[in-house]
């Protein structure tokens, strides 16, 4: 393994001195005086698998200690520690021998064990924290003699830190990635109760006599521990549960672990679970985090991105989009600011049964998100079971497509019931329109805009299709009229909002918004202030970011500046009330501004 050395960050300052004594970090070396030694300290990469590619080391502490030739700590008159732990320069020893020792602590959440005090070289310096648990954490030592004798000239050395510790690595193999989630606590056990050492001298020997009982090694499914004389054997224990919630425990044998300073030694584990066959996928809440799971729509996404609609798109009826992706696992993206819980995907593999079965289950998806997860089928065969009750295995589907699949989408949840009242199916995208050509008007779009946007055209569909705004609409029938004034059938309208293609949103600036057909831009300021709580409790409901909204709408509808559609206070004045009003009352698939603004970006 390559050796590396790096120059060690500051975190935490320390030194070991003799009770009683003082110290002098922060005194100027004298201009002549006694001989002056410096030790350049680096430290070797952490304990890493043979021909593994090494990283660097970063220490949270650094002691020192200096004896004389009969091993007793002494305190010399000048010595200081670099800040950055990269230099230590001594002065003030007499004529001998002497050795000094580093012991270092990396940057690391876990440490099993303590340092000591110390007064002679042979006590124990680094002293595991329990008999029955290892000195779990990277732990750094060297040893260095020096002499001092009548040349005065300056002299340095420089000292690299190993580990003294060796890492075993318990590598737990899954049928599937899903596996994972049925994994709620791993702890490691060896079979002699004295096993391994459990101090280390700051003479560098390693003393005592100590094990590892029932250790918790749950996520991180390795550890630290001083190294072995004899190879280890025991046995890896595995809280597991079922999916109807029923935990149990297997127990897992292992031998021949050797644990030596600066590597690693692996425990393998074949994981095997009851339902290890079943193809259905459980994804919990925390269990996202396993998965190649990403927000869309955040500050930095590209134009290239967000104005590309093969990958920004949406119908304001399926705002939550599941398919199965040219890498042949199930897609997910969701556009809406809201995040929805209990989500079920049901399939029907077409060549295998006319029944659906249970795909995938999620508690949660949040909000933008854009993932994907393997599916266990197409690695292997795998059970399902159907509507019926029937259990069917699906051969491994290796070459999964879209088109060899039904997916359909369940949920309870309120947000999608919402959704599910929406009548149209307007397509949504973005664009830039002619914002690169020097346009009076038009702008580039930004992401926040783009949430904005999806929220906008998620409350105007769902408006439209709603009870309260076909009572209000009825109300003026005989009222609106077209481009030549004549009055407008109410069902007709209706109609045509229904089956409206959607609209590609984009950005001006100089003017409110731009409309017609299925461009639709507004300014900034209205994809902001169109929320019931953009503006005052009490004020009118028809201030210019909503008039805007729906003048534009009127356009895409067809209607010219000579119809009410889109001045006047007939058209957008009812529009504008009624959102306000369901905004106020909670009724609309996104109500505040809050739910857009507050999302991390």
């Amino acid at each position: 393994m390559m050796k590396l050395i790096y120059r060690i960050l500051v975190i935490v300052l320390s030194a070991v001195f003799p009770a009683g004594c003082s110290t002098a970090f922060d005194q100027e070396a004298p201009d002549a005086g006694p001989q002056r030694i410096t030790f350049f300290i680096g430290a070797e990469c952490g304990a890493e698998s043979r021909g593994a590619e090494s990283s660097g080391v970063r220490l949270s502490e650094l002691r020192y200690a200096i004896a004389d030739g009969d091993g007793r700590i002494l305190n010399p008159h000048y010595q200081k520690l670099e800040s950055d732990f990269s230099k230590l320069t001594i002065e003030g020893l007499g004529y001998g021998d002497y050795t000094i020792v580093f012991l270092g602590v990396s940057e690391c959440e876990v440490a099993g064990a303590e340092i000591s005090e110390l007064s002679l070289l042979d006590d124990g310096w680094l002293v595991s924290e329990s008999a029955e648990s290892p000195a779990d954490g990277e732990y750094y030592y060297k040893k260095v003699e020096f002499s001092v004798g009548k040349d005065q000239s300056p002299i340095s050395h420089e000292v690299v830190l190993d580990l003294c510790v060796g890492r075993v690595s318990v590598d737990v193999s899954v049928s599937s990635e899903y596996m994972w989630r049925f994994i709620k606590e791993v702890r490691v056990s060896f079979d002699d109760a004295a096993c391994v050492p459990t101090e280390l001298s700051a003479s560098g020997e390693y003393a005592g006599a100590g094990s590892v009982k029932s250790y918790d090694i749950t996520g991180r499914y390795s550890f630290c521990t001083f190294p072995s004389e004899a190879a280890l054997s025991g046995f890896v224990e595995i809280l597991s549960s079922r999916s109807n919630g029923d935990d149990f425990v297997y127990r897992y044998r292992f031998s021949d672990c050797k644990v030596e300073a600066g590597k690693v030694s692996h425990i393998a584990i074949d994981y095997r679970h009851p339902e290890s066959e079943d193809g259905f996928l459980y994804v919990r809440e925390e269990d996202l985090t396993r998965f190649p799971t990403d927000t869309m729509l955040m500050a930095d996404e590209p134009q290239s991105v967000f104005y590309d609609a093969s990958r920004r798109s949406f119908r304001v009826n399926a705002p939550l989009q599941v398919s199965i992706t040219d890498d042949h696992q199930l897609g997910v993206k969701f556009f809406s600011p809201v995040a929805i819980r209990d989500v079920t995907v049901k399939c029907r593999f077409g060549n295998v049964s006319h029944e659906f079965f249970e795909l995938a289950r999620f508690d949660l998806i949040y909000p933008f998100m854009e993932a994907s997860f393997p599916l266990p089928v197409v690695e292997r065969d795998a059970v399902f079971t159907t509507e019926s009750g029937r259990r069917i295995r699906v051969p491994a589907q290796t070459d999964l497509t879209s088109d060899d699949v039904t997916l359909v989408i369940e949920t309870e949840d309120q947000f999608m019931k919402k959704i599910g009242e929406i009548d149209s199916q307007w397509y949504i995208r973005f664009s830039a329109y002619s914002a690169d050509s020097g346009h009076a008007y038009w702008r580039h779009m930004t992401p926040l805009l783009c949430r904005h946007g999806v929220a906008l055209a998620l409350n105007m569909a769902y408006m439209f299709s709603s009870e309260d705004f076909n009572v209000a609409l009825d109300e003026y029938d005989g009222i609106l009229y077209d481009n030549s004034h004549n009055p407008i059938d109410i069902n007709a309208l209706r109609n045509k909002i229904r089956t409206h293609g959607g609209l590609v949103l984009g950005r001006v600036s100089g003017v409110g918004g731009l409309g017609g057909g299925t461009t639709y831009g507004l300014a900034d300021y209205c994809y902001l202030g169109v929320y019931f709580d953009s503006t005052a409790p009490g004020s009118n409901p028809h201030n210019y970011p909503r008039q805007a909204m729906f003048h534009e709408y009127g356009h895409c509808l067809g209607y010219n500046h000579s119809s009410n559609m889109t001045y006047g206070d007939k058209w957008t004045v009812l529009c504008a009330t009624v959102f306000v009003n369901m905004g106020q009352a909670g009724k609309l698939p996104v109500n505040s501004k809050d739910d857009v603004g507050l999302l991390p970006m």
